[in-house]
């Protein structure tokens, strides 16, 4: 089922009020990791799909997702972050044999990262097979954030 505008305009405000969260949030105080969950679970919420599960594995691969931006970006490796986030999964023992999909972004602040992140997910149509999800954020030792969320549809 397509989004509508509606649907549309309601996962951006969403997002951008979680962003706002960052942006406001006196430093010390915001907990990037909760905030960028509770984004895209409030997106979520927008379309017709039941909630997303919290998985370990899954939240490892978005651990995974930053670390391989973070070591490219910096020059530490040669290999393009990953885009499908399966062959990492089974590598630490994920069970599922289905797709995922690895939505990033990187920043200035928490705040820029997060809205890459969105600018991803407003670009992504809902797809309510996709049933866990996995987060993470940090911030990079040369200076800048980072951010993704792993999505997983186990077969």
């Amino acid at each position: 089922m397509a989004a509508t505008h509606h649907t549309r305009t309601f996962i951006a405000a969403s997002l951008l009020t979680a962003v706002a969260a960052i942006s406001t949030a006196p430093s010390g105080y915001a907990d990037p990791i909760s905030t960028l969950a509770e984004a895209v679970n409030t997106a979520r919420a927008a379309s017709n799909c039941p909630p997303l599960q919290r998985d370990t594995l899954v939240e490892r691969g978005a651990q995974m997702a930053n670390k391989s931006t973070s070591d490219y970006i910096n020059l530490r490796s040669a290999a393009v972050p990953f885009t499908d986030p399966m062959p990492a999964l089974k590598t630490i023992g994920y069970p599922g044999e289905g797709k995922g999909l690895v939505l990033a972004g990187y920043g200035v602040s928490e705040a820029d990262a997060l809205r890459a992140l969105i600018l991803q997910y407003r670009a992504f149509k809902p797809d309510c097979s996709y049933t866990q999800a996995g987060v993470d954020a940090m911030r990079d030792p040369a200076g800048f954030n980072l951010a993704s969320a792993v999505l997983t549809a186990p077969a």
